[in-house]
């Protein structure tokens, strides 16, 4: 049997009281002296368990308190079980973002979604926000960036932030696939028996005959830019820097409307046939100003070249007035694609634009698969655009994976991509880049008429 005296020593007593203060479960929980039995008097067997010591259930636990179970007062001495009174937690009838009180019915922008400070029922506030895909998307960068063995990096852009898919769509694409006609136009037949560079860019083969990066602004006009630019270079090189003007993707944006949308997207094969029948000037004569401000977003503005005209909207500048021949397609194969631009130079190239593309930021890209939401589709992610490829060559980054690549100038400007050009991988059709490749011959001589 215990020493009497030592089981009533207050430092047991002041351990067990704190115990059950801090450790044990609540009463509720507790099964003590509810299944052991209270017992009369004093009777030192009369314990239970108590985590690695033990607790008493006799009444003469009672005399000093400091041994009893828990749940002896409630079960041996019915007295009412002690519960944790509630604390209401106060009301909080505001919403915070980064330190700013907002009210109910103010709003703010998360990315390119709206969020509400609304008031709950139950008297609480908080912001109730839309659920809009953005165009810049903080996860599928982490996505991206994470897979080292991807072979490309993604990074946020400011001119694309706060945008929604949709809207970089319309703003930064804007060229329609390819028609029945020209789909079903006649591939020529290249020689390509002559041996090909392992790697190739067309800026250093032709030294000043390549033109440069342009944006497009929040103007879907890719058809218009794509199309300009190869035909310069070609102008260019055809005449061995001869004529080496920069031609107006403006005038063709603003002057060919016939069966084309403007700003909303436009055919390759109309911006071609307008480029063969009524040409156009050059660039400093009439230079590129849809969707650059706030003023001529998605805004084609009215053609102030007269057709078939030369006469220069900018004042004190002259041009000619250049004109192309039809263009002609390139077999969807990579030796076919490789020879052409070493031959002749760029050609434009028209691919299916994934979301993921606009966060590109270097390296050799190819499309990373990605789970959508319930009201999305791999159709929702996409859009046609054209660029110009203008080589090619072998990422070696990795020497146990080299990726070949397509070198491509896109028309978003500078601060996108690697200064305004990308990568992609070669030979695969990635994002079917290679399924419709177009060349030209420019009119040469006879005022380029």
């Amino acid at each position: 049997m215990l020493n009497s005296e030592l089981r009533r020593l207050v430092p047991l007593g002041a351990t067990l009281v704190l115990l059950a203060v801090v450790l044990l479960p609540s009463p509720t929980q507790a099964q003590y002296c509810t299944s052991r039995g209270c017992c009369p008097g004093r009777d030192d067997e009369c314990t239970t368990r108590y985590f690695d010591t033990l607790c008493y259930c006799d009444i003469f636990c009672n005399t000093t308190a400091m041994d009893c179970c828990p749940d002896f007062w409630y079960y041996c001495m019915g007295a009412p079980r002690r519960t944790r009174p509630l604390i209401e937690k106060p009301l909080i009838d505001y919403c915070i973002s980064s330190g700013v009180v907002y009210y109910p019915g103010s709003s703010i922008k998360r990315n390119c979604n709206t969020c509400v400070c609304t008031l709950a029922p139950d008297g609480n506030a908080d912001f109730v926000c839309d659920d809009i895909p953005c165009l810049v998307d903080s996860i599928t960068i982490s996505d991206v960036n994470e897979d080292y063995y991807l072979g490309w990096r993604a990074s946020n852009y400011s001119f694309l932030w706060g945008l929604t898919q949709a809207e970089g769509v319309l703003y930064r694409l804007g060229t329609f696939p390819p028609g029945r006609a020209l789909s079903e136009m006649a591939e020529v037949n290249i020689d390509t028996e002559g041996a090909l560079p392992e790697t190739f860019d067309a800026r250093e083969n032709w030294p000043g005959l390549i033109d440069e990066v342009i944006d497009q602004g929040k103007c879907g006009s890719s058809w218009a830019i794509s199309t300009a630019s190869v035909a310069s270079d070609r102008l260019a090189i055809q005449s061995m820097g001869e004529v080496n003007p920069r031609l107006s993707e403006q005038h063709l944006l603003s002057c060919n409307i016939r069966g084309q949308r403007g700003c909303s997207g436009g055919y390759l094969d109309r911006a071609w046939y307008h480029l063969r029948r009524a040409g156009a000037v050059s660039r400093a004569c009439y230079p590129y100003h849809s969707g650059l401000d706030e003023d001529t977003i998605m805004q084609k503005l009215r053609c102030r070249v007269p057709y078939g005209s030369s006469q220069c909207p900018e004042r004190g500048v002259t041009s000619d007035l250049y004109l192309s021949t039809p263009p002609y397609r390139i077999a969807a194969r990579e030796v076919d694609i490789m020879t052409e631009i070493y031959q002749n130079g760029p050609v434009q190239a028209t691919f299916n634009v994934k979301n993921d593309f606009f966060v590109y930021n270097r390296g050799v890209y190819r499309n990373v698969k990605q789970e959508f939401t319930a009201s999305q589709s791999d159709a929702d992610q996409a859009g046609w655009h054209s660029v110009k490829i203008v080589g090619w060559g072998i990422d070696r980054s990795d020497w146990y994976n080299p990726i070949k690549y397509w070198l491509c100038t896109n028309s978003w400007g500078r601060n996108w991509g690697e200064q305004g050009m990308f990568r992609i991988v070669r030979g695969v059709n990635e994002c079917e880049i290679e399924s419709f490749v177009l060349g030209v011959w420019m009119q040469v001589g006879n005022n380029h008429m």
